[in-house]
């Protein structure tokens, strides 16, 4: 694995050839991994990648992560890296599985997934983001702390599953049942009572088509 130096050196390579500039310097650097120069100098004197950053720079140019890391040629990729995808993991937003989440702020990290899960799971990759439960609500089926893989592409309530919904309360994750023009939200867990809503009070943010369950 490279160091610090070795990477910002690689990436400074890749910006030389794409805007066409010899110079290179660290406000480049810092600019195109879209981070604060401030916050990259600190990180610089820790000896600590924005790693994140790095992969959706190398994502964005369709760059192999491992030829920039480890020097794996492409062509010796193309097998196993067509296999996998990146997705968002809106690592910052909580959904509740019991009283609400309020966020504010939106952060989504890289999430590197095995396309043949979401095969199995049967969710769409253009569309699918991954959020993580706080609460006891849904449980046993979705455990506090565990990852939930959310297609935003399958928002008809009348389909029967798990839905993540957007209240006055925040965030929800709850099966729902129609009733004329109420939405009724349900808990598995039964200690937890039903929540009757007015549909036009809710936003349907999407379908739970996968759990990462926390052990």
């Amino acid at each position: 694995m490279m160091n610090y130096n070795e990477i910002i050196k690689k990436l400074k390579d890749i910006l030389s050839q794409e805007l066409d500039k010899t110079n290179i310097q660290n406000t480049d650097v810092a600019a195109a991994l879209g981070v604060d120069y401030n916050n990259f100098r600190k990180q610089k004197a820790r000896n600590s990648p924005h790693y994140p950053e790095i992969m959706q720079f190398l994502a964005k140019r369709n760059i192999s992560i491992n030829w920039f890391f480890f020097n794996q040629l492409p062509e010796s990729l193309v097998e196993s890296t067509s296999n996998y995808i990146i997705l968002k993991y809106q690592k910052s937003i909580i959904t509740s599985a019991g009283g609400g989440a309020i966020n504010d702020a939106i952060d989504p990290s890289p999430l590197v997934i095995d396309k043949q899960l979401l095969d199995h799971i049967n969710s769409s990759y253009k569309y699918t983001e991954v959020l993580q439960v706080f609460g006891e609500s849904m449980e046993p089926d979705i455990k506090d702390g565990s990852l939930v893989f959310v297609d935003r592409g399958q928002v008809d309530v009348n389909k029967e599953g798990t839905y993540v919904v957007h209240t006055d309360d925040g965030l929800l994750i709850k099966e729902i049942e129609v009733k004329d023009d109420k939405i009724i939200l349900k808990s598995t867990n039964k200690s937890f009572i039903d929540i009757e809503v007015i549909a036009d009070d809710i936003e349907v943010v999407g379908r739970v088509c996968g759990v990462f369950l926390r052990i």
